[in-house]
């Protein structure tokens, strides 16, 4: 089965510039308006993802026990490494907690707000994105997604083990409605939640667009133009100031995915390179570990702060996190690279020592009590 390299690499970038997005550096190169975008990138995930599951799975869920095989192997592809991150952030509270009994001051109380106990358990059973009561931002917030992502891989292949002639109907109507609720602003149910049924379901339709036009033959340089034109017009709607602005890009990315699944121009190739392919492998970990990264610098550079009498980090009322700075332009560059390459060494521990566990131990449950003709774990990235 042809596994796409190129959109690999893009979730890698992506994951990375998401990153960026959550570290507040006033002097350095986070501050481009790319990156403090970069939150819709969360997006092009979800697109992503439903062009890549009906890849996958589309002619391989008819049965009960195909049902249960895919729901082994994307439960323990995303679960291991979130409850590992979960645990992290509750005991990264108590660090919190215990550093406010020595005199150091946070914009928040340690298990108060997002990180109040009482959505410990929503976390841990990924609901925290699916109903109004609870705060899809607690604990490690970027995990709001994955709690989207982990249910609607679930209704994809009930609606495809169960009514297989309509599903294409019923993927595209699921799409056009979450859309029409988002632009109208009816959130019947949580609003990150008809973000992912948007967007995943509009990546489904549009690999199935893919299948149509892939036959056609198109020239290495068209190919490589509309991979420019792509790009370009990703980076302007996404530093613009439009309406509907999460719409447009939803569309955007669904022709990035269309003009990058040929993988037949010079960007692609660049995207092929073994640190953009390095990055794609690592970049569910990349998301999943950064926050915690984040908060446990932040409360370092505290502490260094308190010893040393200067102030590295400070609380703004108008800014989503804290701001650290050394108040020089070099150093602050210096310091968001730093952090990027801890995070992304963090990545490559958590991978191997977890998310890669997590995964074979999918595989291998799923292959229990097989029906005679069931489908065989395919390597994904979610």
């Amino acid at each position: 089965m042809k596994r796409f390299q190129v959109l690999d690499g893009f979730r890698g970038i992506c994951a990375l510039s998401v990153a960026v997005y959550h570290i507040h550096i006033p002097q350095s190169f986070g501050e481009w308006a790319f990156f403090r975008n970069a939150h819709y990138l969360v997006n092009f995930f979800f697109v992503l993802s439903g062009f890549v599951m009906v890849h996958t799975y589309g002619q391989r869920l008819a049965t009960t026990d195909q049902f249960r095989q895919l729901f082994l192997t994307r439960t323990f592809r995303l679960y291991p490494l979130h409850v590992f991150v979960l645990v992290l952030a509750i005991a990264l509270e108590v660090v919190k907690l215990a550093a406010e009994h020595a005199g150091i001051a946070f914009n928040q109380p340690s298990f108060t707000g997002q990180r109040a106990p009482q959505e410990i358990i929503p976390n841990l059973l990924l609901l925290q994105s699916w109903w109004p009561g609870f705060n899809p931002q607690s604990f490690n917030f970027p995990a709001w997604s994955i709690s989207v992502e982990y249910y609607i891989y679930m209704i994809f292949a009930g609606i495809l083990m169960c009514t297989p002639r309509l599903a294409t109907l019923i993927f595209l109507m699921i799409s056009l409605v979450a859309v029409v609720c988002l632009s109208l602003g009816l959130a019947s149910l949580m609003e990150p939640a008809l973000q992912g049924l948007s967007c995943f379901f509009a990546g489904v339709m549009t690999y199935h667009l893919c299948q149509v036009i892939h036959s056609k033959s198109i020239s290495r340089w068209l190919h490589t133009a509309l991979e420019v034109v792509g790009i370009c017009l990703t980076v302007s709607v996404l530093v613009s100031n439009i309406d509907h602005k999460q719409i447009v890009l939803m569309l955007v990315f669904c022709a990035v995915m269309l003009i990058f699944s040929f993988e037949g121009g010079v960007i692609s190739t660049l995207l092929k390179a073994r640190p953009f392919e390095k990055l794609g492998v690592l970049s569910y970990s990349i998301y999943m570990t950064h926050a915690m990264v984040l908060f446990a610098f932040t409360l370092g550079m505290l502490l260094l702060g308190k010893v040393t009498g200067h102030t590295f980090v400070t609380y703004a009322a108008a800014a989503p996190g804290p701001t650290l700075s050394f108040n020089n332009a070099m150093a602050d560059n210096f310091l968001l690279l730093g952090l990027l390459i801890i995070i992304v060494g963090i990545s490559a521990v958590s991978y191997r020592l977890i998310e890669q566990r997590g995964i074979e131990w999918g595989k291998r449950l799923s292959r229990r009590g097989r029906a005679r003709s069931p489908i065989s774990p395919v390597k994904t990235v979610s």
